[in-house]
């Protein structure tokens, strides 16, 4: 006899930080909540990336979002418990190195302050170098965000994936959706380990949602797929207490806890979604690597011991979709375009109000699905 699919409440399927988020929120509300995953729980962009924990440098319309997130990174122990150890806050700096960078920084600061916002603080270049005394490249100043900070990003999903199994959901992995349907107001899955039906369905597929919605009846959505690319350093003495960026440039560099340097920014290589691969292209990332050593020359000589990348989706205003999909029960968040690592939190939260009908707490209209 043929045994039927399991009802679910809730779907998530992605197992990145924001579908794990939201399962995480939904399961600690009540609901019933299964998470699927294609591969492993923080296998790709959400795992592999360069951890950077950021509210310096949004557009005007995540900002609300990414500083709804800082409160919860914040208080990220209350909710993932000692996974928030991974969570090493400080500061944020973005500095300019040439006039370009300036001229970006100036108009900046104009654009913060029209738009009422306060969080980003401009520091002029002898406060930037009291700051970063290794550092070996004037500046005309730069931006700079208290308690932002890095993570170890693998880890910060996994809590929120834990958080969610002690809350009683459900976590399969190694179980790639072939096709989703909605019938009879049920939504319903096919995939490698057999149906499964549920009430709601959240898209957190990562690089792979945008097909995921088209197959369920949704217009093609512009997501395109690329692999940021980082390196790690050898170890070295403490110099670097903060993120570094620099305005007009592709980077971000960090000394994490083992004394290593952390190069990244969101420098692109092709991916592959059918073979779940990322290329490495050395050519690419030695331009993130000089900028780097100009920056610090205890850096310059530091061997790099490894090169990564994750798989991404990018949407062409590099905003993500997040919101309500035109079938009844779908929700979508994705399309986070290499920074929304940060925002998971706040991300999960929404969209478990959203799968809830509940009102989120941060207007969500600049991310709708149908802006496109």
């Amino acid at each position: 006899m043929m045994i039927p699919p399991r009802r679910n409440k809730v779907i998530v399927i992605g197992g990145g930080i924001h579908g794990c988020a939201t399962a995480y929120f939904l399961a600690k509300r009540g609901q019933i909540v299964t998470i699927i995953e294609r591969d492993h729980i923080a296998r790709h962009a959400s795992g592999v990336n360069a951890g950077g924990v950021r509210s310096l440098g949004r557009d005007l319309a995540e900002i609300p979002l990414s500083l709804a997130s800082m409160d919860i990174w914040n208080k990220l122990h209350d909710e993932i418990g000692a996974y928030a150890q991974a969570f090493h806050p400080s500061f944020y700096l973005k500095v300019a190195i040439d006039e370009e960078g300036y001229a970006l920084g100036s108009a900046r600061a104009e654009e913060l302050e029209r738009a009422g916002y306060s969080h980003e603080i401009w520091l002029e270049s002898s406060d930037v170098q009291s700051r970063l005394p290794k550092l070996t490249t004037p500046t005309y100043g730069g931006f700079l965000v208290e308690g932002d900070g890095w993570a170890i990003p693998w880890q910060i999903v996994r809590g929120f994936a834990q958080g969610a199994r002690q809350h009683g959901a459900e976590i399969i992995e190694q179980c790639r959706v072939f096709s989703l349907e909605l019938k009879q107001n049920c939504w319903r899955l096919k995939t490698e380990k057999g149906f499964f039906e549920a009430d709601y369905i959240v898209n957190c597929a990562g690089a792979w949602a945008a097909e995921l919605a088209f197959q369920s009846g949704e217009p093609r959505m512009p997501l395109a797929a690329y692999a940021p690319m980082l390196a790690v350093t050898e170890r070295k003495p403490p110099i670097l207490p903060a993120v570094i960026g620099v305005l007009g440039h592709t980077l971000s560099v960090k000394q994490i806890d083992t004394g290593q340097f952390v190069i990244g920014g969101g420098v692109r290589a092709a991916a592959n979604l059918s073979e779940n691969s990322g290329e490495v292209v050395l050519p690419k990332l030695v331009t993130s690597m000089r900028l780097v050593a100009k920056l610090f020359a205890d850096i310059a000589y530091a061997q790099i011991i490894r090169c990564w990348s994750g798989i991404e989706g990018y949407m062409p205003d590099n905003l993500p979709i997040i919101g309500h999909g035109k079938q009844p029960g779908l929700i979508h968040g994705f399309g986070f375009s290499a920074h929304g690592f940060q925002l998971g939190p706040a991300v999960g939260e929404a969209l478990a109000d959203l799968v809830m009908d509940q009102q989120p707490r941060i207007p969500l209209d600049a991310f709708r699905p149908d802006r496109f």
